[in-house]
C-alpha cells in the first residue's frame, strides 16, 4: 500500500514544482549512459552520457520509531536494519555517495519533529536528505519517509508511506530505496527485484531465487538432477528452466506462486535456451528435433510450434526485443559464433557482430537500445554491449571467464557470472563499465546462469 501525505507543519503550494537544482545539474554529468530521463519535479529531459563521474552526496540519518500515539522514539534494531538496507541499495548503485552519520549536525528525532535545518546539511556537503520513521502495529509495518533537495531547501515531491506485513521489512526497505532512486534520478529503479540462478555447492546444483542484493535465498529444486538457464517471465511470476530430470534436457515452466510445474513439450533431441516473449504468451527456444539446431517459437496456450530459422549452421540463444518485434540470436552460419537479429517471424536475419571470432549469449536490454553478450578473444571471455545494429560495441569487463549476462529491470546494470579458479560467482556492472560489484552469497556457495526479474511489488 502507498499513501501520500504532507510533512507535519509543512505546507506546499498546490501545483508548485521544483526548479532545476544542484542535484539535477549533477545528474547531467553522472556515471551512466541512461538516455533521456525525466525528473518529475523539474519537467526537464536530462541526458546522462558520461561514466565514472562523482556520485551525488546523500544523507540518510537512521530511521526512528513511532509509538502507538505517534510519539517519536529512539531507533531500534528493526529501524536500523531498514536504514542499512536502504543505504546499501543506494550506495551500491554507484550514483549516490552516503555521507558519514558521524558528521551529522541534526539528529533523526529533531528532523522528524521540526523538519530539516538546511544550513546544517549544506555544511556537511549533502545534496539530498532522506529521513523517516517506522511504526509497528498488529504485525504490520509502516515506513514513512521524506526526500529533500538540500540546495533548494524543499521537498522532492510529497512524503510517502509504504505498509506491509512485518516479516516483509526488507522488501519495504527496497521499495523506499526505489522511490528515492526514482525521485532523484528520474529513471526507473531496480531494487525490488529478484535473481534466479543456478546455485552450486560441491557437485550439487539446484535452482534458487534471491533478492537482488543476495538476501532471502529460496532453494526451488533439491539438486538431484542437473538444472540450467532459468529465465523470468515478464511479470516475474513464472520461470522457464532446463532440467535433465527425465534424462534428456527438457524445458519446464514453474509458477512461483502456486509451485506448479509444467513441462514445455517433449521434442526429439535437445530442447534448450528458453526465452519469454515480452507479452508472456510465447517462448522462443532451440530444438534439434529436425536434425539441426534451430530456433522455434512455441505458443504457450495452444502449444503450436513455429520454426524461425532454416540454416545448416547452429542457431541458438534467442532473446526478444522489448516490443517483441525482433529477436537476437547466436549462430555459427558464418563459420564462427556471431550475433544476428531477425524479425520475430524469422524474416530478415542480419549479422550484427563482425569483430572477433566469438560473440555469443545475447541478452536484449529492457530499454531496447543495447544488447549484452559474451565477447571472446585472446583466451578471455568478457561481457560487452552493442546496439541492435551492431554499430557501437563496448567491452565492459576484463576477466578470464565472464558469462551469462542479464539486465536489471531498468536496463542500467548487467548481472553476469564469473569463473574464479574452481568457483563461479555472480557480479554486477554498470552499463558504462563502471561500478563492478560481487553479489554476496553464502560462504562456499557458487552461482551461475543468472536471470534478473522485473520489479516485484
Amino acid at each position: 500500500m502507498v499513501h501520500f501525505y504532507p510533512f507535519p507543519g509543512h505546507t506546499t503550494r498546490p501545483g508548485s514544482t521544483t526548479r532545476l537544482s544542484g542535484i539535477l545539474f549533477r545528474l547531467m554529468v553522472m556515471c551512466a549512459v541512461l538516455g533521456a530521463i525525466h525528473p518529475a519535479q523539474a519537467g526537464l529531459q536530462i541526458d546522462i552520457t558520461k561514466g565514472g563521474q562523482q556520485a551525488i552526496p546523500i544523507a540518510l540519518p537512521v530511521i526512528i520509531n513511532l509509538g502507538a500515539d505517534g510519539t517519536p522514539q529512539a531507533a531500534d534494531q528493526k529501524s536500523r536494519a531498514i536504514t542499512q538496507v536502504i543505504a546499501d541499495d543506494l550506495g551500491h548503485s554507484g550514483l549516490f555517495q552516503l555521507k558519514d552519520p558521524g558528521g551529522f549536525l541534526q539528529d533523526s528525532t529533531s528532523l522528524w519533529r521540526m523538519g530539516p535545518r538546511y544550513r546544517d546539511w549544506r555544511l556537511i556537503g549533502s545534496e539530498v536528505l532522506i529521513y523517516g520513521a517506522i511504526k509497528k502495529e498488529n504485525k504490520q509495518l509502516a515506513v514513512n519517509f521524506f526526500i529533500h533537495d538540500v540546495f533548494q531547501g524543499n521537498m522532492l515531491g510529497k512524503g510517502k508511506r509504504f505498509t506491509a506485513p512485518l516479516e516483509d521489512w526488507r522488501h519495504v526497505a527496497h521499495r523506499v530505496a526505489d522511490e528515492i532512486y526514482t525521485r532523484v534520478t528520474g529513471e526507473k529503479p531496480y531494487f525490488t527485484s529478484r535473481i534466479a540462478f543456478i546455485a552450486q555447492k560441491g557437485q550439487n546444483k539446484w535452482l534458487a531465487l534471491m533478492d537482488q542484493d543476495g538476501a532471502n535465498r529460496i532453494d526451488l529444486t533439491k539438486g538431484k538432477s542437473l538444472v540450467l538457464t532459468p529465465r523470468f517471465s515478464p511479470d516475474g511470476k513464472r520461470l522457464f528452466y532446463l532440467s535433465y530430470e527425465t534424462g534428456m534436457p527438457r524445458i519446464f515452466r514453474w509458477d512461483l506462486y502456486t509451485g506448479k510445474r509444467y513441462q514445455q513439450g517433449n521434442y526429439k533431441g535437445l530442447n534448450s535456451a528458453p526465452s519469454w516473449s515480452p507479452d508472456g504468451r510465447k517462448m522462443a527456444m532451440t530444438l534439434t528435433k529436425d536434425g539441426n539446431s534451430e530456433i522455434y517459437i512455441r505458443d504457450l496456450k495452444n502449444k503450436r510450434l513455429t520454426r524461425l530459422t532454416k540454416h545448416r549452421g547452429i542457431d541458438t540463444s534467442p532473446s526478444w526485443s522489448p516490443k517483441g518485434s525482433r529477436i537476437v540470436f547466436n549462430s555459427n552460419r558464418a563459420g564462427s559464433p556471431q550475433l544476428y537479429v531477425m524479425d520475430s517471424d524469422g524474416g530478415n536475419p542480419q549479422r550484427i557482430t563482425f569483430d572477433g571470432r566469438y560473440n555469443a549469449a545475447p541478452s536484449w536490454s529492457p530499454r531496447g537500445d543495447k544488447i549484452a553478450f559474451v565477447k571472446g578473444g585472446s583466451g578471455h571471455f568478457r561481457i560487452a554491449t552493442t546496439d541492435p545494429e551492431g554499430r557501437h560495441t563496448k567491452v565492459l569487463t576484463n576477466s578470464w571467464m565472464d558469462e551469462s549476462p542479464t539486465w536489471s529491470p531498468n536496463g542500467r546494470v548487467i548481472l553476469f557470472s564469473r569463473q574464479n579458479g574452481n568457483h563461479t560467482r555472480l557480479y554486477t556492472i554498470d552499463l558504462t563499465g563502471h561500478n563492478e560489484r560481487l553479489v554476496p552469497l553464502e560462504k562456499g556457495l557458487d552461482g551461475s546462469d543468472p536471470s534478473w526479474s522485473p520489479l516485484i511489488r
